[in-house]
Parts: structure tokens; sequence; C-alpha cells
């Protein structure tokens, strides 16, 4: 019996300090397939408000890559403001047409997405040219929240907050793509 009761405080300690590596948890990884599908979602969404010097803003396209029931929410002017995806379009509208923006290009300059199933989000970093491709006119960070459907990949909202003296983008946003 003095035997029986040490053997099993080994045992029991032994078990409960498993240090195996094996059972470590494994982070959630986005499939190759996946993560090109989604950063072309969002690629697709940067292109669809894009448009150069004499061409025409295709105002209506923003509706084809993201899904009917889709919201934007956005400090740009320091107080949230919430759009409709029919909002959206038309504030678009009216800035380009008020400000006589003849050209306007936004992209990504650097990603994260996470995904797990059908949905994902992808933290974007971006920059945005207005009249000129010689300067960037703003920079922002936008998160984009995405669901598969039977089309793919569709926007389900964009929360995004604009670069300023007060708010400079953090070092970790300004990374090379990477996907968890």
């Amino acid at each position: 019996m003095k035997l029986l009761f040490p053997a099993i405080g080994i045992v029991l300690f032994t078990a409960c300090n498993n240090n195996d590596t094996k059972t470590t948890p494994v982070v959630n990884t986005v499939h190759a397939t996946e993560e090109a599908a989604i950063k072309k979602a969002v690629a697709d969404a940067y292109t669809c408000i894009s448009f150069k010097q004499g061409e025409q803003p295709k105002f209506d396209a923003v509706k084809n890559y993201f899904v009917p029931q889709a919201q934007f929410f956005n400090f740009r002017n320091d107080t949230l403001e919430y759009f409709t995806i029919d909002q959206f379009a038309a504030a678009y509208k009216e800035f380009i047409t008020s400000n006589k923006i003849g050209s306007f290009y936004e992209e990504e300059i650097s990603g994260t997405t996470e995904q797990f199933g059908r949905i994902a989000q992808r933290i974007s970093t971006y920059k945005t040219y207005v009249n000129t491709m010689d300067s960037v006119a703003e920079r922002g960070v936008n998160s984009f929240q995405l669901v598969k459907t039977a089309q793919g990949w569709k926007v389900t909202s964009i929360i995004w907050d604009v670069e300023s003296a007060k708010l400079p983008i953090p070092a970790y946003y300004l990374k090379p793509d990477s996907a968890k």
C-alpha cells in the first residue's frame, strides 16, 4: 500500500504535465485557393470604385461584388457613418460629381485574412489616389467581412477608418500579406 500511493501520484503528475507538442492546437490556416478567392473579392471591391482619367465611374457595378444587404461603416469625419449598398453608391456618386474627380484609384497595400468555413474577414490597408497617380491622397484600414455564396466570395460589410496625424497606421497593418 505504501508504494501504491506514490505510484498513482507519479502517473497523475505525468498525465497532467504532458508537454507533448502533438497536442498543441494548430492555428486555423486559410487554404491557398480560398485565400486567393478572398483576396480577389477584396481586389474586385477596390477595382469597382476605381476609374481612370477620361473613364466614367461604374456606380452600379458596386452591387456586383457585395451581397444585396451589404453595409458600409466609416469614421471619415470622426463620426460613425452608416450606408446600405444603395446609399453608398449614391454617396460615392455625389462625392465624385461634387468634387469634380476625374480619376480615382484605390488599392490594397497590405492585408491579413482569417477564414473559417464560409465566413472570412480581411483587414486591408489601402491607399487612394485622386486625380493623379503622383501622390497618395489618403491611406486607411478597411475591415472586410465576406461570405462564400454559390457565386463565390461576396462582401457583406466594410468598416473603415482613415489615417491622420492623430491616427497613424500601425506597423503591423503594413506588413506583407499573411493568412491566419
